[in-house]
Parts: structure tokens; C-alpha cells; sequence
């Protein structure tokens, strides 16, 4: 089975906020629920404190959100191999990826893991280095069809069910 792809800006920046979530709205949030509990509970002396306290909470989390779009940006813009159009070819005993400007091939048992979300397969080569491969470029019979291969060869993942 043989997939084309092609990962714009916008792909690249949606999951890696999206991975990223906890660390950029969680913990803000979070903090934002004790700043207004003590600020509730403080006498007027104490509110001034947490007011600014509050502030550069804000801040920070802009500062946040603005520092991880240039680091995402960054990221894609420096790495010619993700902007291209990709092909991936699924084979009972390996996969093939063939770029622009690159052709690799690697066996099913030199994969690390793989996992699926709902808009991704993500190959990962070791702990930290992954292809992503994104569904929308996929049938329903192909992803059936790629999860089925995945499960053959004894790769470890984390599968949908749907």
C-alpha cells in the first residue's frame, strides 16, 4: 500500500501544540486556580501581592505560547525533509519513504514503536525520532490495512480501535 503525503506549517504546529498541551495550559490554569483561591481568601494587604502575582502569570503563559510557535517554527523551516512531499510505501517486510530529495527504506523490526491518534500515525525509530504520517492522506481500508501490517510484524503500539 503506498500513501503520498505532504506536511504544511500549520499540520506541524497544531500537533505539536497539541502534544504539548499540559505543559503550556495545564500547569498555567492550575496556577490561576491557587493565585484566585489565596487572592479570595487574603486580606486586602495580601491582594495587592497576588493581583501582580496573577499578571506575571499571564505573562508568562503568553511568553509560553509565543516562545513555542517560534520553536516550532523553527524547527520545520530547518528540516528540508519534513516540507517535502513524501510517499510511503507499506510492505509485509518493510516500509519505504521516497522524497524529493531522499529514498530510505527500514524493516518493520528495526521499528522502536509506533502509535496512532486520531489524525496521526507516529513511527518512531528510536525514543525520540519519529515519522509522522498524517491519516487524512488515508482510506478507512488503509488504515485497517496499515494497523493489521503493524500487528503482523509484532511491532509494538498503541493502536485506535475504531
Amino acid at each position: 500500500m503506498t500513501i503520498k503525503t505532504m506536511i504544511t506549517f500549520k499540520d506541524f504546529l497544531i500537533f505539536n501544540l497539541k502534544s504539548s498541551l499540559i505543559r503550556i495550559i495545564v500547569f498555567p490554569i492550575i496556577a490561576l486556580i491557587f493565585f484566585g483561591i489565596n487572592y479570595y481568601n487574603a486580606d486586602n494587604d495580601h491582594r495587592e501581592f497576588m493581583e501582580s502575582a496573577s499578571v506575571w502569570l499571564l505573562v508568562f503563559f503568553v511568553f509560553i505560547m509565543i516562545r513555542t510557535y517560534f520553536n516550532v517554527k523553527n524547527i520545520f523551516y530547518s528540516n528540508q525533509k519534513i516540507q517535502e512531499n513524501i510517499s510511503y510505501t507499506f510492505r509485509d517486510e518493510k516500509i519505504c519513504m521516497e522524497g524529493e530529495t531522499f529514498n530510505e527504506d527500514f524493516t518493520w523490526n528495526s521499528i522502536y514503536k509506533v502509535k496512532e491518534n486520531k489524525e496521526w500515525f507516529l513511527i518512531y525509530h528510536n525514543a525520540q525520532t519519529m515519522n509522522m504520517v498524517s491519516k487524512k492522506f488515508f482510506t478507512k481500508n488503509q488504515i485497517s490495512g496499515l494497523r493489521d501490517l503493524i500487528r503482523e510484524n509484532k511491532v509494538k503500539a498503541k493502536l485506535r480501535n475504531d
